[in-house]
């Protein structure tokens, strides 16, 4: 036998024949119970999350946290094969800390795969990235956080974005929300170019991106870098409301430095712009930029243009117009290159949704930026100033209020775990979007108890039509209130949709909305409802609505509604609404109080 390949032998039968004092070593540390040996086994309560047997050396690793350190280091210790595919190779997290906490070096190997990547990645800082909510998708309604990886690079796009998403072709909006509450999916991390995340949710889906740059140091940057590649192509069950998107960046950025407990923040569930105040509050987040969406861009060209010059940019996109014509249309200079970029932004907007072959796309894209280069450097276009999400009011929200009804006088007491209503102050939440689960709200009087409303589930999607945008507007509801006849309790199943028109600032609505009602006197009706807002700045918002329904056995039912809510703080607001309701005599409701956000 060679004499290298004596000498390799003889250091593996040392390496083995101390394996058990390493182990003896570990447990008199009491390695097992370290709050990083969890954090890396994704344990918060004994008990790891991740449900994939690939990711245990120990067979009953998921449950035995100290099984599995001991296999752990068995394996590493022990494996004569280092190389890519190795346990030694996949999980240089784990060999990482070991090596530490120990004392040791359990030796050299052949990692060849993870050292190309990581010479490829030169992590070196950490950026918290969330877009926001697509304002027709429901399912995008909380946002999404995702990380990126940073190198020493200037240009930030080719840095890789670290994902934890579920894994589904589902098209069945019910059936995905479903599956997401239960666990019916599977979830995982993937990497990829950062322009590729950009190019899905800035591009494809119109979501503004804001980007919090984290202020880990190299070395923990690269502590995380060795976690991911442990993660890879492992799976967990993805839950939407906790076990979800966000969550999983918490575990990444604990990981990376320890003295954080970002966790602890959440209890029951984890919304993305949750997560992105937590991490304000622990003091980890440095600078912050914005990347607005195409459609923003859109709409900021449309401030811009005249009638004549978006008739033009229509023109010129949809391929009926030469791009060198605009110069003969009475615009100014200045104007022909807005528009002329406009045109450029819809035509990439309109391929992008597969309206336009990509042969069609790239002849009329490149024609448009060379006429447009040919009218030389001119104005940029105005920053586009929208209030950044960890401003927004908290998610979860308690409500105190005095109630004056027709025949009664109830103490209001309201609770909604999330999110949003279109009566709500819009800093920091995408304008015309509601989401609500379990918004409850109880009356106490003359020591008498009553459910005033429950609302299961309440969505709307209030998306203006502009120049270049034609979406829908709808919104449902499902769950009990008393604005149906006598004061009293019923169930309601509401799906409205229709068109919206306005602005971040203002907006309005007509929506026709379908109801059926249960309970003390079932009905069905068909209404029509008119409403909007005006955001007073960022602290203050009016909200009016009007409706009138026709239903097929009772009288129809008429109803204002308006309330003004100040909002002094993203914990706290003050409001008052008054609603009034004509069927079968008036009704006249007025209640303020008070909105504590947490």
């Amino acid at each position: 036998m060679p004499f290298f390949l004596l000498l390799g032998a003889l250091s593996l039968s040392i390496f083995a024949a101390t394996t058990d004092e390493l182990i003896a070593q570990a447990t008199s540390q009491h390695l097992e119970n370290s709050r990083y040996w969890h954090l890396l086994m994704h344990a918060p309560k004994g008990e790891s999350e991740i449900d994939d047997d690939a990711f245990f050396m120990a067979p009953d690793g998921k449950y035995n946290l100290g099984g599995e350190l001991n296999a752990t280091i068995r394996h590493l210790n022990d494996d004569v094969n280092r190389s890519d595919e190795s346990l030694f190779c996949r999980f240089p997290a784990r060999r990482a800390w070991l090596e530490k906490e120990l004392r040791i070096s359990f030796g050299e190997g052949e990692c060849r795969q993870y050292e190309a990547l990581l010479t490829k990645m030169d992590p070196k800082k950490v950026t918290l990235v969330f877009p926001s909510a697509h304002i027709n998708s429901p399912a995008s309604m909380f946002g999404h956080t995702f990380l990126r990886i940073d190198s020493s690079m200037e240009s930030k796009l080719m840095s890789y974005a670290i994902n934890y998403a579920a894994q589904t072709a589902e098209t069945n909006g019910l059936l995905f929300a479903y599956k997401g509450l239960f666990g019916g999916y599977f979830g995982f991390y993937s990497m990829l170019p950062y322009y590729e995340k950009l190019k899905e949710y800035r591009d494809s889906e119109s979501r503004d991106v804001w980007e919090y740059d984290l202020n880990l140091t190299p070395d923990e940057v690269r502590a995380m870098v060795r976690h991911i590649w442990e993660l890879q192509r492992i799976n967990s069950r993805y839950y939407f409301f906790d076990e979800n998107c966000s969550y999983h960046m918490l575990w990444l950025s604990e990981i990376a430095r320890p003295s954080l407990h970002l966790r602890e923040y959440f209890r029951y569930y984890v919304i993305p712009p949750d997560t992105v105040r937590a991490f304000e509050e622990e003091g980890v987040v440095g600078e912050k930029h914005f990347r607005a969406s195409k459609r923003s861009k859109l709409l900021a060209y449309e401030g811009e243009l005249n009638p004549t010059a978006i008739g033009a940019v229509q023109l010129l996109a949809s391929g009926k117009m030469e791009a060198a014509a605009i110069k003969e249309l009475p615009l100014s200079v200045q104007d022909q290159r807005y528009g002329l970029e406009a045109a450029a932004e819809l035509t990439e907007f309109v391929f992008i949704e597969g309206k336009m072959s990509k042969e069609a796309y790239g002849k009329r894209y490149h024609t448009l930026l060379s006429e447009r280069a040919a009218l030389g450097q001119g104005e940029v276009l105005p920053t586009i100033a929208k209030p950044n999400p960890d401003t927004a009011h908290r998610s979860a929200r308690l409500e105190m209020a005095q109630g004056w009804l027709e025949n009664r006088s109830p103490l209001m007491i309201g609770f909604r775990p999330a999110f949003h209503d279109l009566g709500e102050v819009d800093a920091g939440h995408l304008t015309g979007a509601q989401i609500e689960f379990l918004d409850t709200l109880l009356g106490i009087e003359n020591n008498t108890l009553t459910v005033e409303k429950l609302t299961l589930l309440s969505l709307a999607s209030i998306a203006p039509v502009s120049y270049f945008f034609k979406p829908l507007s709808w919104r449902m509801k499902i769950g009990w209130d008393r604005e149906y006849g006598s004061d009293r309790l019923s169930f309601v199943t509401r799906l409205g949709v229709g068109t919206s028109i306005g602005n971040d600032r203002v907006f309005g609505y007509l929506l026709s909305e379908p109801e059926v009602r249960a309970g003390f006197n079932p009905d069905a009706g068909i209404g029509l409802t008119a409403g909007g807002g005006i955001n007073w700045g960022k602290a203050m918002k009016s909200y009016l609505e009007t409706g009138h329904i026709v239903y097929l056995d009772q009288r129809d039912r008429s109803r204002l509604s308006f309330s003004h809510r100040w909002q002094w703080s993203s914990h706290g607001a003050l409001f008052f609404q008054y609603d009034l309701y004509r069927q079968a005599g008036r009704e006249d409701r007025l209640h303020a109080g008070i909105s504590l956000y947490f």
